[in-house]
């Protein structure tokens, strides 16, 4: 047997078939057989090569040139365009690499350029590094407005950076965590690529975490100190805290006109803060909620409040709108 670390790196990189092969290799514990070996095709050409990168789409030609520019410059981000119009600086997080490959969240995003218009008010609570906050400010237009909340220091500037580049001088961000009650309590950051896992209890990642204190403010109160005219819109994604958020908001959800909402609703997140996912639906049902699941076009389909499980970003929408809601988006 010969060591597939002894043999030259461009022989298993440089055609796809050898990718495949390489693969196939690592799941057999990195080991291949001389007759393996015979089977692999020859490294392509340089002209070869260079021939199947002019074939190329654009998009597979601005990623190449991109990787090239940040291995020549080391930490630079890579710039990415996104479907819906805003610019994504990518660096080594999940959600950067899910958003370079095959996108990320396509039903939620679909489902949020149906319904967002100009002039929308939206919270995005939970904003991490402002996917939808980028979002919605490009939807809602100079007449709209976007406030967006996320506690992590690290995540809040790569957030920032993204507003910058991308020009929305339409977004507000608040740099402290929403919940039941104003304190003081304690954020874990997920230190590896999982950084999307940050939560106010010890998330189930598999990497290191980091504990800081910051900042919790009930969200009525919030709106108490900076009133709005209204809520158009909430995207509500804190893993875990969601009960917590939307107990702070009472008032908000309690006095029309009420937002619509979409939340996670996930055990694995609820998990740790000692409450299932149901709990969520079942306290926006209580006030006159009615859910939605989504289908990958964006499209809302309603589901029953009574599920005993339940492993999604749903929809919800005060009773008062459903039938405008169902008329407008379906």
């Amino acid at each position: 047997m010969i060591q597939l670390s002894s043999l030259p790196a461009v022989a298993l990189t440089d055609c796809d078939q050898c990718r495949d092969v390489a693969h196939r290799t690592r799941e057999t514990e990195g080991r291949m057989t001389i007759q393996d070996i015979a089977t692999l095709p020859p490294p392509l050409t340089t002209n070869a090569r260079f021939r199947r990168f002019l074939h190329s789409p654009w998009q597979v030609k601005f990623l190449v040139a991109v990787r090239r520019v940040k291995n020549w410059l080391g930490g630079f981000p890579s710039p990415i365009p996104l479907p819906f119009g805003i610019w994504w600086l990518a660096e080594r997080s999940d959600l950067d690499h899910v958003l370079s490959t095959r996108g990320f969240e396509k039903a939620e995003t679909n489902f949020v350029q149906r319904l967002l218009k100009p002039g929308a008010i939206v919270l995005d609570v939970g904003a991490h590094h402002g996917l939808y906050t980028l979002l919605a400010s490009k939807l809602v237009g100079s007449t709209g407005r976007v406030i967006a909340f996320e506690p992590s220091p690290r995540e809040l500037n790569r957030l920032k950076r993204h507003i910058r580049v991308n020009s929305c001088s339409n977004v507000q961000v608040c740099g402290f965590a929403l919940g039941k009650i104003t304190k003081r309590e304690t954020l874990h950051l997920v230190d590896g690529t999982e950084d999307w896992c940050n939560s106010l209890r010890a998330p189930a990642v598999q990497g290191r975490c980091t504990q800081i204190e910051i900042e919790v403010k009930s969200l009525d109160e919030f709106l108490k100190e900076s009133p709005l005219p209204a809520v158009d819109f909430v995207k509500l994604d804190v893993e875990g805290g969601e009960i917590d958020v939307l107990t702070g908001a009472v008032q908000l959800l309690r006095s029309a006109p009420r937002p619509i909402l979409v939340v996670e609703v996930e055990d694995i997140r609820t998990r740790p803060w000692g409450y299932r996912a149901s709990d969520i639906v079942r306290f926006l049902a209580e006030i006159g909620y009615h859910w939605y699941s989504l289908s990958e076009d964006g499209l809302p389909h309603p589901i029953a409040s009574d599920l005993e499980k339940y492993d999604a970003n749903l929809v919800a929408v005060p009773q008062e709108q459903v039938l405008r809601f169902e008329k407008e988006i379906t």
